[in-house]
């Protein structure tokens, strides 16, 4: 599955959890851990931006691993993401299976995430306990060129009216690795 998104961080996140009460359907909230992995000869997180990474998530009911390829423009802003992701039965067990195939586990991401719908768009404000709030909006299918979904992507933050600015180009495993 491909995805476009943009990550900007909330700087009044009840404000912002507010206007999306009124304006969008609220989806759900979920807590999610993920662990991310790296084979014991290749450091995903040593180049930047990441461009592949391999994560198992931990989420009740909805455990997956999942690969992720992520592509860039010639100034190193995320254009989409390849995203392969398979439903796992336990979660520990891949651990495992990962540990027994020397793979090593760099990071584990915990976070609280409310998914709201918005115009054919996923809008959801994730909390890091060592990041802080941020808002992504993801375009699941894109309909016309990256640039314009991400225009569009843009053009519903302001829709929103939430106080924001720019977030690192990377993920949230970066954003910690980096502090």
């Amino acid at each position: 599955m491909e995805e476009v998104e943009i990550k900007v961080i909330l700087k009044n996140p009840k404000e912002a959890i507010e206007s999306l009460k009124k304006k969008a359907k609220f989806v759900k909230e979920k807590n999610q851990k993920d662990e991310y992995y790296i084979p014991e000869h290749k450091d995903f997180f040593s180049e930047h931006p990441t461009k592949e990474y391999l994560r198992i998530r931990y989420e009740k009911g909805k455990n997956h691993l999942g690969y992720h390829l992520c592509h860039f423009s010639e100034d190193r802003t995320l254009l989409k993401t390849d995203e392969y992701e398979t439903k796992v039965e336990s979660p520990e067990t891949i651990s495992k299976i990962l540990k027994k195939l020397d793979m090593i586990k760099k990071i584990t991401v915990t976070k609280n995430r409310k998914s709201y719908k918005y115009k054919g768009f996923e809008i959801l404000v994730d909390y890091i306990k060592e990041l802080g709030y941020f808002l992504e909006i993801e375009a699941k299918k894109i309909e016309s060129s990256i640039e314009e979904t991400k225009k569009e992507c843009y053009i519903i933050l302001e829709e929103l009216g939430v106080e924001w600015e720019k977030a690192l180009n990377m993920g949230y495993p970066d954003m910690i690795l980096e502090n």
